[in-house]
């Protein structure tokens, strides 16, 4: 007997049958983290003009430290603010961005070119409204003469320090995502706060001084760690960003918060090999300058202070 000829139609309907199932499963993957189907990077444009924005990150060039400003209206979260030295500078920057209260400052870890410049801060007249910080085992806690003044800061300020923990907070149209540190760690940079800030026109990761043996706590925490900007852990550190870091984050563009000439020899060229695997846009404090990205509407742009 002859074989009977499947009907056009039919394939057709068998076909879209397929392909329906197929979109499901896919669908599936991605909701459930299996797959990601946003691993398009962002473009990212870049401008050499100030920026007259409404809601604003910058990386503050502070030498051989980090500071970074998210402005979004009224509403400013601080993290980090340099060596002691930088703490003028970086109060000159907070007024020159109209910023007359700090929704929070965070203190990423007690390292001075991490707290030191935000004893001038908690000085001046800017209002603080809370400081977080990251809570250390007793026999890495700082004994200099900084962390001493930072605190008697705190205190004169009638401001109080709340521990970091895994948490998520609004400062003004930002989305801010804080994770803690909770291993037994022998270095105080594994205990830095890393921050997550989304906005509608992109994302950044702010990575304090974290270390690869701690960014495996962080990458367990099977958090979305995926952001269009990092700032590089550690200055661009041999001892920081991972390969498994970096493809979970998946940057667009990475930026190093470092000091000309250092004599850490950060960056290190490995580290920028790695980050190289990722984006090809890497720009540096000591090289740019201060680096601001404008987040109006539903694209970043980047001003950078000067060229290299």
């Amino acid at each position: 007997m002859a074989k009977r000829k499947t009907s056009s139609k039919n394939t057709k309907t068998i076909a879209t049958i397929i392909a329906v199932i197929l979109v499901l499963i896919v669908g599936a993957l991605d909701y459930f983290g299996v797959i990601n189907l946003s691993d398009e990077q962002a473009e990212i444009s870049v401008s050499s003009t100030a920026s007259d924005a409404e809601n604003t990150v910058s990386f503050v060039d502070v030498g051989q430290g980090n500071c970074t400003l998210a402005v979004s209206g009224d509403s400013a979260i601080l993290i980090d603010a340099g060596e002691t030295d930088k703490g003028e500078d970086v109060v000159s920057y907070l007024e020159a961005m109209n910023v007359t209260k700090l929704d929070y400052i965070i203190i990423s870890h007690q390292h001075t070119d991490h707290m030191g410049g935000m004893i001038d801060v908690l000085n001046s007249d800017i209002e603080v409204g809370k400081i977080i910080m990251p809570e250390i085992p007793e026999k890495l806690t700082p004994t200099s003469y900084t962390y001493t003044n930072l605190l008697t800061a705190i205190e004169e300020k009638g401001l109080s320090v709340r521990a970091a923990r895994d948490e998520q907070f609004e400062v003004g149209d930002f989305t801010v995502s804080t994770f803690a540190m909770e291993g037994d760690y022998s270095d105080l940079n594994n205990y830095s706060v890393v921050t997550k800030i989304e906005t509608d026109a992109g994302s950044f990761i702010i990575m304090g001084d974290l270390e690869t043996t701690a960014e495996k706590e962080l990458l367990s925490k099977d958090a979305d760690l995926s952001a269009d900007v990092i700032l590089v852990g550690h200055h661009g550190s041999s001892s920081s960003s991972s390969d498994s870091l970096l493809e979970s984050v998946n940057p667009s563009c990475a930026v190093i918060s470092v000091g000309a000439d250092n004599s850490y020899g950060h960056p290190n060229d490995a580290t920028i090999e790695r980050i190289e695997n990722y984006t090809d846009s890497i720009y540096r404090t000591d090289l740019n300058g201060t680096i601001v990205f404008d987040c109006d509407g539903k694209n970043l742009s980047m001003n950078v202070e000067k060229s290299e």
